[in-house]
């Protein structure tokens, strides 16, 4: 007992460097001291910065350093790990910001889909969460639910999702359920994304932006979204395989303000589906310089 209580202290001190910034209200990747992976501070901000990959076992022990306090930041780049166990960011507690910034990470589920309760459980955040997924691959499953126990506690709150060139084939409906639907910004980009199961952005009332740009989607719905999609200002498509789009795909959107179809092999457009916006809003490839044929009429 004595010599694995050695272990995990000399483990611990090896892994992360903590300091006391009374200089630092916020966190910032800096040299590291003994050339340790991850450097965590403390004050009214806080979290750890891994600049470099660490091991699993690393990995397990970094939630040691986590507390309380205004804006909590964890980034981490590199390392393989099976997933965020439960309870991972459960000292956090409730803060007014947190961030999740994940680079160059191999899992085999993000979210552990076993454990008894969610890696988030137990923290609360005031005004933001922002998750950015960045060359992370998931070869299992996301397990987005999780996300859930991420919760906000003021009305106002609001949480921004980012995945960028990391493995997302199929978006399953429980990426809706992510900080309790109060996601603003959703953005899966180069993520080989080609399905979407319906009513997964249906619980995002708040949604204003929409990116799933360079991926390899064929179909998109209107039942993917809420209905009415109020606050909805920005979809990108760009770059997808859509061949056409359901007249009703952008009904009950009121604040649309531009929508990018631009490298999409539309080949024939149903004017039912764009004559409702056309006078409102920006469509980015549709214009041609052989303007693409409308169909008009009624199947």
């Amino acid at each position: 007992m004595l010599i694995s209580f050695i272990f995990l202290s000399a483990l611990a001190a090896t892994s992360c460097n903590a300091e006391y910034d009374d200089n630092s209200t916020f966190l910032e990747e800096r040299q590291i001291p003994n050339d340790n992976p991850c450097n965590c501070y403390f004050k009214d901000s806080c979290g750890c910065i891994c600049s470099r990959p660490i091991s699993w076992a690393q990995f397990q022990i970094l939630p040691q350093n986590f507390q309380p306090c205004r804006s909590f930041t964890l980034a981490l780049r590199g390392g393989q790990f099976h997933s965020f166990p439960a309870d991972y960011f459960y000292r956090v507690g409730h803060v007014k910001d947190f961030v999740l910034d994940v680079s160059r990470v191999n899992f085999q589920y993000l979210n552990d889909p076993d454990g008894e309760s969610s890696p988030y459980n137990g923290v609360t955040f005031d005004v933001s969460a922002y998750l950015r997924m960045h060359e992370v691959s998931v070869s299992r499953g996301w397990n987005w639910g999780a996300f859930y126990w991420l919760a906000p506690t003021t009305r106002s709150a609001y949480c921004e999702i980012q995945v960028v060139q990391s493995t997302v084939p199929v978006l399953t409906s429980d990426f809706g359920r992510i900080c309790q639907g109060v996601v603003t910004v959703a953005n899966i980009i180069s993520s080989g994304l080609y399905a979407i199961e319906d009513r997964s952005f249906a619980p995002f009332t708040k949604l204003t932006e929409l990116d799933l740009s360079g991926n390899r989607i064929q179909e998109m719905r209107r039942s993917f979204f809420s209905y009415p999609a109020r606050e909805l200002q920005i979809i990108n498509l760009s770059y997808n395989n859509i061949r056409n789009l359901p007249p009703d795909m952008f009904t009950e959107m009121p604040s649309l303000q531009s929508i990018n179809l631009r490298g999409n092999p539309i080949s024939n457009v149903d004017e039912r589906t764009f004559r409702p916006i056309f006078r409102t809003v920006e469509i980015i490839g549709l214009e041609s310089e052989s303007p693409l044929p409308f169909n008009t009429t009624d199947q």
